[in-house]
C-alpha cells in the first residue's frame, strides 16, 4: 500500500521520503537526458559500459537493476540505433557480448559527465559525515526489505490480487 504524500515532507515517513527522492531524480534525469533522445534505462546501460567495458546480458542487467528480458529489450533497441553493439562471445557458444559502439563513445562520455554534474548535486550541502551515515542508513533499509522478501512466501497463480489488496 502506498504512503500518502504528505502535505509538508519535513515529518514524512523513511518510505515516502526515499520514494520521493527516487521519483524526483527520475524526473530531473529524464529531463536532462531529453536532448539524447535516450531513456533513463539507456542511460544507464550507457554508463555501465563506458566505465566497465564490455560484458554479456545478465551481467550488463544487474549493474543496471532490470531483469534480463527488458535488458534484452533495452539493448535491442540502442543496437537498433547504432549506440550499442554485439559480438559472440569466442569462449563461450551462446553468449553476446555488448560493448558501446565506436560513434556512441562521445555521446557516452558526455552522459558520464551529466551524471558526476547530477551525483554531485545530490548531495550538495551534505557533509561527509551526513553522507556516509545516510549511506549506511540506506543500506540498512534495504537490507531490511531483503530479508522481508526473503522471508515471505512466494506468490502463487491467482494470488497476485490478494496482495495488491
Amino acid at each position: 500500500m502506498q504512503e500518502p504524500m504528505p502535505d509538508s515532507l519535513a515529518h514524512a515517513g523513511l518510505g515516502t521520503l526515499a520514494a520521493a527522492v527516487r521519483r524526483r531524480l527520475k524526473h530531473v534525469v529524464g529531463a536532462r537526458l531529453t536532448p539524447h533522445d535516450l531513456t533513463i534505462q539507456q542511460f544507464w546501460v550507457m554508463l555501465v559500459l563506458l566505465e566497465q567495458g564490455t560484458t554479456s546480458l545478465h551481467p550488463l542487467a544487474q549493474q543496471v537493476w532490470m531483469d534480463d528480458p527488458t535488458a534484452s529489450r533495452v539493448v535491442k533497441a540502442m543496437v537498433g540505433r547504432g549506440l550499442l553493439r554485439t559480438q559472440s562471445d569466442p569462449k563461450h557458444g551462446r553468449r553476446i557480448l555488448i560493448s558501446l559502439a565506436p560513434k556512441a563513445l562521445s555521446l557516452a562520455q558526455d552522459l558520464q559527465d551529466l551524471a558526476a554534474e547530477i551525483k554531485a548535486a545530490l548531495v550538495a550541502g551534505l557533509s561527509l559525515d551526513e553522507q556516509t551515515a545516510m549511506r549506511r542508513g540506506l543500506l540498512t533499509m534495504i537490507a531490511n526489505l531483503d530479508d522481508m522478501l526473503a522471508g515471505s512466501p512466494s506468490l502463487g497463480p491467482g494470488d497476485e490480487t490478494v496482495a495488491a489488496s
